[in-house]
């Protein structure tokens, strides 16, 4: 079994956002996942993505109480394979004080099979292949252009679930305490 852990914007808002994708697509070729079902911000990496004990996962969210966010600014990551630099570009998150603490409990439930290992970088992916050094200040500027200004109330995550590579995503919503 494979898992990931996400939260998702209001449909409007991924809608835009695949939009952006798609527009990136036909000026750079592939950039990921072009479904809006597909826009996601990743919560936690897995260590080992084949194992996840839900049950912790299921307490910080049955005592989390719904929070904000809000869409940033386009920003990027360095990427390294073997001796050749590429970018992933993105739209970062906002995050609100209750997200903070809500990323930060669900990391220590996750132990030792959370990658965690440094401050977390919430955001939305926006482009991840053909971008280059050459490219990236116009992705970067054409991203920052297209800019979505938005503000969303979060209240469940998704665990996502497969049994194989090839094996289609089912996800599981874990809603957030009630207010």
């Amino acid at each position: 079994m494979q898992y990931t852990i996400i939260l998702k914007p209001c449909p409007k808002t991924r809608r835009k956002i695949t939009a952006v994708k798609k527009h990136l697509e036909t000026l750079y070729g592939y950039t990921g996942s072009l479904s809006n079902k597909g826009v996601h911000i990743t919560m936690a990496y897995l260590r080992n993505p084949q194992f996840l004990d839900t049950s912790p996962v299921k307490s910080v969210c049955e005592s989390t109480e719904p929070f904000t966010f809000k869409l940033g600014s386009s920003g990027y990551f360095e990427k390294f394979s073997g001796n050749r630099k590429s970018y992933v570009v993105f739209y970062r998150i906002i995050t609100s004080p209750e997200m903070e603490e809500f990323h930060e409990r669900l990391v220590k439930a996750l132990g030792d099979n959370s990658t965690d290992t440094g401050k977390f970088i919430p955001h939305i992916t926006l482009i991840r292949k053909n971008v280059h050094e050459g490219n990236l200040r116009e992705i970067l500027d054409l991203t920052e252009n297209s800019k979505i200004s938005c503000k969303f109330l979060c209240k469940y995550l998704i665990l996502g679930k497969r049994s194989s590579q090839n094996s289609r995503w089912h996800f599981e919503h874990l809603d957030f305490r009630k207010t």
